[in-house]
């Protein structure tokens, strides 16, 4: 495009502006020039944006190099903003461009220390976008302990994007970033906190916690991949700083290193499926890392406030109401489900069981009332502290069996629910994704983890009553009454389905008895074929035996599903352990039936060596299907089946 002098038409030029934006070519360096001559940055559209926001965005170091030869970077130029607040440097920041940034903070420093309308740096820019360079240029220009204005810090930024290597890297070099809160008391470890999915317990790469996935087996494939990719940070302790450990000289920075990594490993991970759950487990490891270094910052004396109140107004004698006047990690972290976070906090700080949420329930009654079963399971093996916890009673009269009377499945939600029509209506949806088989199984984990809880809990506390007057079982079954009658109607309508197919397929086996391949000698009554060919004959006999006892036990399995009361404790074990076993003898009946019928066809002769081996194949990728169907439809049964046998063998005698 030709540059006709010094006459120029602002609005006939904005394309070429845009078109030259990452171009170096000689031009567009003069049609930048020319530009920026005579018309100064003046905005070229909506947002206000300049030639230079422009450059800026596109990283044209070569353009901004001409324009600062040419002495055309006026300090007013570089000052100009958008009409959210932004400079040029602004833009840079956010888009991690080094060399641009660099160009433009030289040749005027203080241009650092401009703010948008958010009342943002561009440091705190760089840092919400992860662009690590460009912190560590502008960081030597500006000032870390400039804040958003809602009172974020650099590290709350980087936090906040889940950019935790750079959120370390931050905190090591200013510690005292660690204790900074925003306007509402949101400390960067409240903030980690408040993100489950940056740790491996809240995420899809787990075998413990299946159903997080559309398709179950697939999760297993990922999960498995995420086991066999290696971790590329490692901890490392450091020497004490002295700029930053002057108070306390015992306390020793903790780093990390980056592992490097073979090209055959980075040739596989370069692919895109492998990369994704690269970086979602670097991440992972990242955000303990962070949570590490952050929990040796934090005060926890801080989150727990005791109002005195008279002992004659408490209808159960509590003298203190227990509540937090600012956000607590730890509840956040039990409320999210985040184990790894729990696990970090109690191991450094165990007198943080002492913390409360607004309701004066504790982290064992938030992880009991939003039943996340292996946090349970960590917190059940705590030592003394756990006989405290068990014994709390919250502001309403709740003890922790109380709490388990929630309508759900366990750790269904991370977000965590107000009240017992709020869980039903979330995970009523949840259930009906997996069939009518999953609002059974989520009555049934309901029923097993009140069980649990019982177990573990007081007998004194079983017949507590809360505010309302109400004992734990009579919540219970209150907040079950709707679900028990879904569950039965689901276990019906699929019992129903089942004995039409146990039906069928016993009919055909039966039939196959008596009109066996080749017929029988009249005169021993005895299968033709089974005189020239004994062995296939006795596997089409026993292939057919075994289909119709499968299909004849999985009919009396449905019947006495059919026949159940459809108690609370029918669900407990007898209802899932008849679902287990019908659909178990159903798959085997129907896998036995498809082989007799082929040993069938080979027996007559009706097929060729090639086509015995290709029905062979399909039959193996059949069955091969059914497997995985069964899988992503049962196997949350299976996983239900498994916790509560282990509970039950888990029990022990009480102290009498």
């Amino acid at each position: 495009m030709a540059v006709s002098g010094t006459n120029f038409n602002l609005f006939s030029h904005r394309s070429a502006a845009y078109e030259f934006a990452s171009e170096n070519t000689p031009v567009s360096l003069s049609f930048y020039r020319s530009f920026l001559r005579d018309n100064g940055a003046v905005p070229i559209d909506k947002r206000g944006d300049t030639v230079l926001h422009l450059l800026a965005i596109n990283g044209n170091v070569a353009a901004m190099e001409s324009l600062l030869q040419a002495d055309l970077l006026l300090d007013e130029m570089l000052v100009r903003k958008d009409v959210n607040g932004n400079t040029a440097l602004h833009e840079a920041a956010r888009f991690g461009h080094k060399g641009v940034a660099e160009i433009m903070v030289k040749k005027k420093p203080s241009l650092a220390f401009e703010r948008n309308n958010l009342n943002e740096t561009p440091l705190y820019l760089s840092a919400a976008y992860g662009k690590k360079e460009v912190f560590y240029l502008l960081e030597s220009y500006s000032d870390w302990r400039a804040r958003r204005y809602d009172g974020c810090t650099v590290l709350h930024a980087a936090i906040e994007g889940e950019r935790y290597s750079l959120a370390v890297s931050i905190l090591g070099s200013y510690p005292d970033l660690a204790q900074k809160h925003d306007e509402k008391g949101i400390t960067p470890f409240n903030l980690l906190a408040s993100k489950p999915s940056s740790f491996r317990s809240r995420s899809a790469y787990v075998l413990n916690d299946l159903s997080r996935t559309p398709f179950i087996p697939w999760q297993v494939v990922e999960a498995v991949i995420y086991n066999c990719i290696p971790t590329m940070y490692v901890e490392t302790t450091l020497e004490p700083q002295a700029a930053s450990n002057v108070e306390d000289p015992n306390d020793n920075r903790l780093g990390i290193s980056k592992q490097e990594r073979s090209s055959f490993i980075r040739r596989i991970l370069g692919c895109w499926y492998f990369k994704k759950i690269d970086d979602a487990k670097q991440k992972h490891e990242l955000a303990v890392v962070l949570a590490k270094r952050l929990i040796g910052k934090e005060d926890w004396s801080r989150y727990i406030y005791y109002e005195s109140i008279d002992p004659e107004d408490s209808s159960f004698g509590i003298s203190s109401k227990k509540t937090n006047i600012v956000p607590d990690p730890l509840i956040q972290a039990a409320r999210f489900g985040i184990l790894e976070l729990v696990i970090v906090i109690l191991q450094k700080c165990p007198e943080a069981t002492g913390s409360f949420d607004e309701n004066g329930r504790n982290i064992l009654h938030i992880t009991v009332e939003q039943k996340h079963r292996f946090m349970y399971d960590y917190l059940m093996n705590f030592g003394a502290y756990k006989d405290r916890m068990l014994a709390d009673i919250d502001n309403q009269g709740n003890t922790i069996l109380h709490l388990a009377t929630c309508v759900g499945y366990p750790a269904s939600s991370p977000s965590g629910f107000t009240d017992a029509g709020d869980r039903w209506s979330a995970n009523f949806h949840v259930g009906a994704k997996r069939g009518s088989v999953g609002v059974v199984n989520q009555m049934s984990w309901d029923v097993l983890w009140f069980k649990r809880v019982k177990h573990d809990s007081y007998p004194h506390l079983w017949h507590l009553r809360n505010i309302e007057g109400k004992a734990a079982e009579e919540l219970f079954e209150e907040n079950h009454s709707v679900l028990r009658e879904e569950a039965e109607k689901a276990a019906k309508h699929v019992s129903d389905n089942l004995i039409i197919v146990a039906i069928l397929i016993g009919t055909i086996n039966f039939a196959a008895l008596f009109t066996v391949p080749g017929g029988f000698n009249q005169n021993t009554g005895i299968p033709m074929f089974r005189e020239n060919y004994k062995q296939e004959m006795d596997f089409f006999l026993v292939y057919i035996g075994l289909g119709l006892f499968f299909a004849f036990l999985s009919l009396a399995t449905l019947m006495l599903i059919q026949l159940s009361r459809f108690d609370t404790n029918d669900f407990h074990i007898a209802i899932p352990a008849k679902t287990i076993l019908s659909c178990i003898t159903i798959i085997y009946s129907t896998c036995f039936s498809a082989t007799a019928y082929t040993q069938g066809y080979i027996l007559e002769g009706k097929l060729s060596t090639f086509l015995t081996t290709f029905l062979t194949l399909f039959l193996l990728l059949v069955s091969a299907v059914l497997a995985l169907i069964m899988i992503d439809t049962k196997v949350l049964i299976f996983d239900y089946m498994y916790y509560a046998i282990r509970h039950l063998l888990s029990y022990k005698s009480p102290d009498l």
